[in-house]
């Protein structure tokens, strides 16, 4: 009877420190999500900024005149043609897009690379081991977030000047919401996925980039220049992930671009992603590639920051939460076996 009790203690233990895992797990993907989310409402202009140059002179080589010319000036031209709010275009649809994307990318990503055996050198097989886990993740969270990302895209590009001046396809939605309502109703579920299959390799490439980059920069930086783990490093090691992504990530995020905000039927303009790619090249060449690269670095160099060193503090709450588990683990443990201990003393003195 002891031992059965001892062994059911056991069990009760295992269900607890899976309960403790799973809890800590989903702990991380929420505080992912929260920051990522956070961070977007303040770089939303510049992803606006970005979105419209994207669209900016599609597929023609040299455009005669062009209604936005740099982060600085789109910025003014938006404000001053649209208002001040205008630069919060799409901002439901971002803040819900990074929550819900990074929700998988970066909360799940801790988890992934230790599952795949990280163990937190700067060695190359650590190195790509990162990337992989990044890869994981990033594919998880495009599929995730990509209804958001359509509607997000589309009511960037909405402008509410005269449909002579603007730039790209104009979709007009009232919201998130009644985007989504819009698509559903219109194409069905496919539709909400359009472009899903360009948002895959983008999120792949740029969280790799990111993560994976951010990890081993910021090694690098405290062995190169003596620092602790502290916010300073993690800042260095942001601003370079962010460069490094945005470099690998900008020609993705124009095909996505493209493709989630091209109208449907006779005015479609790509086929899929890789009739996007092959006309950008030839109408644009690689100039088209490279469009809002500055509006992107301004907006993901921030946010690479902000988002990566909340992922710190993430780590450091779930190594603290691993440790508490652990020591509850042990006490029940040694509790168990102390008590199974104490009954056979009885039950030896008894007979």
């Amino acid at each position: 009877e002891g031992s059965k009790r001892a062994d059911h203690s056991g069990a009760f233990s295992d269900q607890r420190s899976m309960a403790d895992s799973i809890s800590a797990m989903a702990a991380q993907m929420v505080s992912g999500g929260a920051a990522a989310g956070a961070a977007a409402v303040f770089t939303n202009p510049l992803e606006v900024v970005k979105t419209r140059l994207q669209v900016q002179g599609e597929l023609v080589r040299c455009a005669k005149q062009l209604k936005y010319r740099g982060v600085l000036h789109s910025l003014h031209t938006i404000a001053k043609e649209e208002g001040i709010a205008a630069l919060q275009k799409g901002v439901s649809g971002g803040v819900s897009y990074q929550f819900l994307m990074n929700t998988i990318r970066i909360g799940c990503y801790p988890s992934v690379k230790k599952m795949l055996g990280d163990d937190g050198s700067a060695s190359a097989r650590n190195f790509s081991l990162q990337v992989a886990a990044a890869s994981i993740t990033g594919l998880g969270g495009a599929i995730v977030g990509s209804p958001i990302f359509l509607i997000k895209c589309r009511l960037q590009v909405a402008s509410n000047v005269s449909h002579h001046s603007s730039v790209g396809h104009q979709h007009r939605y009232k919201g998130l919401a009644d985007g989504l309502s819009q698509v559903y109703r219109s194409e069905g579920v496919r539709g909400l996925f359009r472009g899903v299959m360009a948002a895959i390799p983008r999120l792949v490439v740029g969280s790799a980039g990111q993560l994976a980059t951010y990890d081993s920069a910021k090694v690098f930086i405290m062995k190169r220049y003596d620092l602790r783990d502290g916010v300073f490093a993690h800042f260095c090691a942001g601003m370079v992930a962010g460069l490094v992504v945005t470099t690998a990530m900008n020609p993705f995020d124009v095909v996505t671009t493209r493709l989630y905000n091209q109208p449907k039927g006779e005015q479609q303009l790509y086929s899929g992603v890789w009739d996007c790619w092959k006309k950008i090249w030839k109408a644009e060449g690689m100039r088209g590639f490279s469009k809002g690269w500055f509006a992107h670095y301004a907006r993901l160099g921030p946010h690479s920051v902000l988002s990566l060193m909340f992922l710190e503090q993430i780590r450091k709450t779930t190594a603290y939460l691993e440790e508490k588990r652990a020591e509850r683990s042990s006490r029940r443990a040694n509790s168990g076996s102390y008590t199974h201990h104490l009954r056979r003393v009885d039950s030896t003195q008894l007979a």
